[in-house]
């Protein structure tokens, strides 16, 4: 089992909940976050909350789920894109996952 404590799931857009911003007062040095689904969104665009990716990125680590932004025609420009696959292995390398929906 990996080092890393706990894997972040943020699945909803930013226009229709605060998700992610509720997520900040629970992260941890060493923790991770992971974009799927609508959340997307928030890595792939200049989105009011970058900024607070970037400033989050050397203490936390930050991922979005490539076929989720392909579904949607995004890039990523912030963090890491992953797969399924590697989806899957970052479940595996964290003690504690929480998803916020």
């Amino acid at each position: 089992m990996g080092d890393n404590i706990m894997l972040h799931i943020i699945k909803s857009s930013p226009f229709s909940r605060n998700t992610f911003i509720d997520s900040l007062a629970y992260l941890n040095d060493g923790d991770a976050l992971l974009f799927i689904q609508d959340a997307v969104v928030i890595t792939a665009s200049q989105h009011k909350y970058a900024k607070i990716l970037q400033d989050l990125q050397p203490k936390i680590s930050v991922y979005t789920l490539t076929e989720d932004l392909d579904a949607r025609g995004l890039k990523c420009i912030l963090g890491q894109q992953v797969s399924y696959l590697e989806f899957v292995n970052l479940t595996v390398s964290h003690l504690q996952i929480q998803t916020w929906n």
